[in-house]
Formats: C-alpha cells, sequence, structure tokens
C-alpha cells in the first residue's frame, strides 16, 4: 500500500564507491525502516546506472542524461511504499545534487541530497 509521506524516515551516507556498502545498507535488516536514502559516491557501474532494489525508486540528477560524460556522485532512493504522486525530482544543473519535494497533508518537504568534494 502507498502512502503520501507525514513521517519520513531518511539515512544519509556516503559510500565510498563500494558496492559492498551499498548492497549492505539496500538488502540489509534495516533497510525496511527507510522512506529515503540520500547517498553519496554511491557505486556507480561502467553503465553510468547504480545499484538499487525493486523497493526504491532511483532519482538521478537531472544532468545524468543532458551531460552523459559526467559521473553522478549522488543519487536518492526513494521507498515504493510512497505514491509517486506525494513526490517529485526538481530539476538542478548539477551532477552533484539531486532535489527531491515531498507533499503530504502536513505541505512540502523538500529534501536537497549534495555531494561536496570538500574544493568548493
Amino acid at each position: 500500500m502507498t502512502h503520501p509521506p507525514t513521517n519520513l524516515q531518511i539515512w544519509q551516507q556516503n559510500l565510498n564507491r563500494s558496492s559492498t556498502s551499498q548492497h549492505a545498507h539496500l538488502h540489509g535488516p534495516h533497510s525496511e525502516q527507510w522512506d529515503v536514502y540520500a547517498l553519496q559516491e554511491p557505486h556507480i557501474r561502467p553503465n553510468k546506472c547504480t545499484i538499487s532494489t525493486p523497493k526504491f525508486y532511483t532519482v538521478y540528477p537531472t544532468t545524468r542524461f543532458s551531460d552523459p560524460d559526467l559521473t553522478s556522485r549522488v543519487i536518492t532512493l526513494v521507498s515504493t511504499s510512497i505514491n509517486t504522486g506525494a513526490w517529485r525530482q526538481i530539476p538542478f544543473p548539477s551532477p552533484d545534487v539531486v532535489v527531491v519535494q515531498f507533499t503530504s497533508p502536513l505541505g512540502k518537504t523538500t529534501l536537497i541530497n549534495i555531494y561536496n568534494d570538500c574544493t568548493h
């Protein structure tokens, strides 16, 4: 059953490009607790895709297709238990930022997932 988000459970993690860490988070016993994963430095395969599960929608930076030479250093995973009409991606011109806005009876919440390489 899908629901509008009234209480989001968010996990934020820098995975240092580790597929082992990413699999552990997504397939571990605690994965059902989280509505959103805000991941920095996820494991990205050579085809520019990442690892996910059928339990989550994968939200890539909006530059993923407009500038295919850039590799995404951030992704956001949104639980499929959240109705797709209750959230939307907001375009942002950076491969290091994903913006997702959630709408619930309580109002709107905007989640900004940023990878900072510490040189800016």
